[in-house]
């Protein structure tokens, strides 16, 4: 069954707000995004209405809508909000992923591989904003497909429902210099442990290995984020 054009609306622009492509607290103007999507004022408001019930926009009283900056306290609470539930789907998907499924875990582990050679390269090593982007895609699609391997509605629905995955790895777009060689080459090896214990239907490990995984990036994006601001 095909989108209707209120769907296609609130997609693009959702995906819009999560890529970074419109940032952290721009106005968002019916008009202006109508003329730029080709649509009608009507889905341009129902989508609105639907990020805003997401918590990617807020209503600012007198002032329209605009895109939602995502505090740390945000940030804290969707971590511990994915340790939570992706621990779960971990232990889930042990039990039910798919040989599609696990196939498709190691594509992504192996662009992960190819993002890392990348990063090495330059000396020193670095990501662009591009390799940190095409990084983020790829963590999104590792963690749904861990997700969508658990055959758990509930679950999947909790982490649709807080946009916990968009939020968390969208906020870091353009903070290129988070995504360190050591870093980078951690994120692999537990990517790797926790890919093994989804291969070998380890439910106890996969669970353990996705909740230090999710805590360690807490650990890093949150530092990151405070010594942004104590920089600034």
């Amino acid at each position: 069954m095909q989108d209707t054009l209120s769907e296609k609306t609130y997609r693009e622009l959702r995906r819009k707000l999560l890529t970074g492509e419109l940032e952290a607290g721009t106005h968002l103007v019916n008009r202006s995004l109508a003329e730029a999507m080709e649509v009608s004022l009507a889905p341009v408001r129902e989508a609105i209405q639907r990020l805003a019930t997401e918590g990617l926009v807020e209503h600012v009283p007198g002032a329209g809508a605009f895109v939602r900056k995502s505090s740390p306290q945000d940030l804290e609470e969707l971590y511990v909000l994915r340790e939570a539930v992706e621990s779960c789907a971990a232990a889930e998907a042990a039990r039910n992923i798919t040989q599609n499924q696990l196939a498709a875990i190691d594509e992504v582990r192996g662009e992960f591989e190819v993002l890392l050679a990348v990063i090495c390269r330059p000396k020193p090593p670095k990501a662009s904003d591009g390799v940190l982007n095409h990084w983020l895609d790829c963590e999104e699609r590792f963690h749904r497909i861990v997700v969508e391997a658990a055959r758990n509605r509930l679950l999947a629905k909790v982490i649709d429902d807080h946009t916990a995955l968009g939020l968390v790895f969208g906020v870091q777009r353009h903070w290129a210099a988070i995504l360190s060689p050591t870093v980078a080459g951690e994120t692999c090896r537990e990517h790797a442990a926790i890919a093994e214990a989804l291969r070998t239907r380890d439910a106890d490990t996969a669970r353990r290995l996705m909740s230090g995984h999710i805590q360690k990036g807490r650990t890093t994006v949150l530092e990151y984020l405070r010594k942004r601001r104590s920089d600034s």
